[in-house]
């Protein structure tokens, strides 16, 4: 499995709301797709818009607002699930 950086560009897009955590994460994952999946599925607040407002996308998918970067050399296990890694209040969402 590869280990991935995820960092937020853009916080004051307003797809941000549409997510409930804003940091950077570390995430075990096959693809940097699968690792946005995971991060998109973790952290969706869930919410629709009204009728006639823009609908807002989950940032996490997006790579004009999250970079994601294999990391080559680092303390995190590589094998186990596709799972958030650090930081600790980023894992409290991860998806059984």
């Amino acid at each position: 499995m590869t280990i991935w950086k995820l960092t937020p560009i853009d916080l004051k897009h307003r797809d941000w709301q549409a997510s409930r955590f804003n940091q950077e994460i570390i995430v075990r994952a096959e693809s940097e797709d699968r690792a946005r999946e995971i991060a998109t599925s973790a952290f969706w607040t869930g919410e629709t818009n009204p009728p006639g407002e823009e609908i807002q996308t989950n940032p996490w998918s997006q790579q004009a607002l999250v970079s994601a970067v294999e990391i080559k050399d680092t303390s995190y296990p590589d094998t186990g699930r596709d799972e958030i890694l650090d930081p600790e209040e980023a894992r409290a969402y991860n998806v059984a």
